[in-house]
């Protein structure tokens, strides 16, 4: 595994994700359910991106599929095919979630209901949890 771990730049990527979380539960609650399911997107973003950061490799771009695909890389057996299942479903939500044009009709707001908004975070908890799972047992994390 690369070594030494920049344990910095991994807290400063996970602290804005966990801000993002919650602020998607904060939108899910006030019924923007669109607005939920991006910020869920965006959280899990952070979050593997801090991993990836921490680890010293690259962190560019903003498919979670791919950002996913370089933890599974780096972490082998470590990282969780749920976390990859759930970046498949939360990628969905990075366009259409924002622009009116991504649907044949309607705003996004008419297309994302609680349900969408409930799986989002349930998907973000499951990438949150693989990420600091692999981080602590990398040793960066007492």
């Amino acid at each position: 595994m690369v070594s030494p771990l920049d344990r910095s730049e991994f807290e400063r990527w996970r602290e804005q994700a966990r801000s993002a979380a919650e602020t998607a539960a904060l939108a899910r609650r006030g019924g923007r359910h669109e607005w939920a399911c991006f910020l869920s997107e965006q959280a899990a973003q952070l979050v593997v991106k801090g991993l990836l950061h921490g680890l010293g490799l690259e962190a560019w771009g903003h498919d979670l599929t791919v950002l996913c695909s370089r933890a599974r890389e780096a972490l082998g057996a470590g990282w969780p095919a749920a976390a990859t299942d759930a970046a498949a479903r939360l990628s969905r939500h990075y366009i259409p979630t924002r622009y009116p044009d991504a649907h044949a009709s309607g705003a996004p707001s008419s297309h994302y209901t609680d349900a969408d908004a409930a799986q989002a975070g349930e998907d973000v908890r499951v990438i949150e949890a693989a990420v600091d799972r692999a981080w602590s047992e990398l040793g960066g994390r007492p």
